[in-house]
């Protein structure tokens, strides 16, 4: 089974990270919340893991790849490292990585950037809790970064933001909203920024943002995603799977409702569990109108199967959170293809009666108040068909 998240798509790893979206703990009667209580991931028994240990794992294993060609459509830019360059990047003696300014707001900056990375730093294994990838991260020296920036973005604060001190504007971005900068610090080591500097940059047409925010999705990430391809998604008819409980759902679940809610999230995504509560107000109160929520938890499987200690996991948050509808597991075909490369979690859509997928996606999470209004809109929609 393919990943749902691209290895590419290090800020959102780092972002849901930052969260403190971390393991799972056991439940207990002395701290059972009521249904529709807003709460926290450690409220929703996601402290440590089913072992008791905090999870770990290698940041440096989730750095950017090497490759000969870059091309970021959304942020209008392409460019070629040295061979050298690239070889250190192979190596891991670079740490290749990307920032961009909150997914959910107004694009104000996104970047590369480009770090020096120890040996130690490279073996590295960190806590998922306590800020461990910001602490290895906040280690690695600068070489530089390659981005956008808001227009007339005043130096000083590009310089903040990037760790660098010497900055070469590229030029506009073909919207003629952002100023393209190459920036580097002078303070790396001279072999490195010597090699840093042959890198070759080209201001190619900005594709207008996705949906989801995220504009650090390199070309060759959406070309090799099936979630790209609309001709594989339009449907889930033959979707058959199981939840979490292993009790089977099918597609003729679907044709119970008028619309089906379909929110995709991930036992370690903080944002994703507090908003659980809220998609409860929700299904207890337009269940009369037609409409069914139903989860699907990505990490419960993995590339060698079911993965237990999600399964676990999920099964805790449902307890705690009293959702009233079920979690369910990817099947072999990832939802049709469907969940393949999702960016940011969580991640709504919708699916009418006979299976087909309706009106628009929407990602992050949203109050009860505003889901009542986007479902209106969506019910709407398929009445005025």
């Amino acid at each position: 089974m393919k990943k749902i998240v691209s290895r590419g798509a290090c800020l959102l790893f780092a972002l849901c990270l930052s969260l403190n979206a971390v393991g799972c703990q056991k439940s207990n009667e002395n701290n059972k919340i009521k249904e529709g209580q807003s709460i926290s991931s450690e409220e929703a028994g996601m402290s440590i893991n089913a072992n008791g240990k905090n999870e770990t794992f290698k940041p440096s294993d989730y750095t950017l790849e090497a490759k000969k060609e870059y091309v970021y459509e959304y942020l209008g830019l392409k460019f070629k490292l040295s061979d050298k360059f690239r070889n250190y990047i192979a190596d891991k003696k670079i740490a290749m990585l990307d920032d961009q300014s909150p997914i959910n707001k107004e694009l104000k900056y996104a970047f590369l950037t480009f770090n020096k990375m120890t040996k130690e730093q490279k073996k590295a294994v960190v806590d998922k809790k306590e800020g461990g990838y910001e602490k290895w991260e906040n280690g690695l020296k600068r070489i530089g970064t390659i981005g956008i920036f808001e227009k007339n973005t005043a130096e000083e604060k590009i310089s903040k933001m990037t760790k660098c001190d010497t900055h070469t504007k590229i030029g506009v971005s073909s919207d003629g909203k952002y100023d393209c900068y190459f920036s580097t610090n002078s303070e790396s080591e001279i072999k490195l920024l010597n090699e840093f500097k042959k890198t070759e940059i080209q201001i190619i047409d900005k594709k207008e943002r996705p949906e989801n925010g995220f504009v650090l999705s390199e070309k060759t990430d959406l070309e090799n995603t099936e979630a790209f391809n609309k001709e594989s998604v339009k449907d889930l008819r033959k979707l058959s799977t199981k939840d979490i409980n292993g009790k089977d759902f099918t597609s003729k679940d679907f044709e119970k409702y008028d619309l089906n809610m379909v929110n995709v999230f991930a036992t370690w995504c903080t944002a994703c569990v507090k908003e659980i509560p809220d998609l409860v107000e929700v299904q207890n109160e337009m269940k009369s109108k037609g409409v069914n929520i139903v989860g699907v938890v990505t990490d419960t499987v993995d590339d060698t199967g079911e993965n237990k200690e999600a399964i676990e996991k999920s099964k805790l948050i449902h307890e705690k959170t009293k959702a009233s509808y079920p979690f369910l597991m990817p099947d072999k075909t990832n939802f049709n293809g469907r969940l393949n490369g999702i960016q940011a979690m969580p991640e709504t859509f919708f699916v009418d009666s006979n299976g087909n997928i309706v009106g628009d996606t929407y990602s992050g999470a949203k109050s009860a108040k505003e889901w009542k209004q986007v479902i209106e809109k969506e019910l709407k929609k398929i009445k005025n068909k």
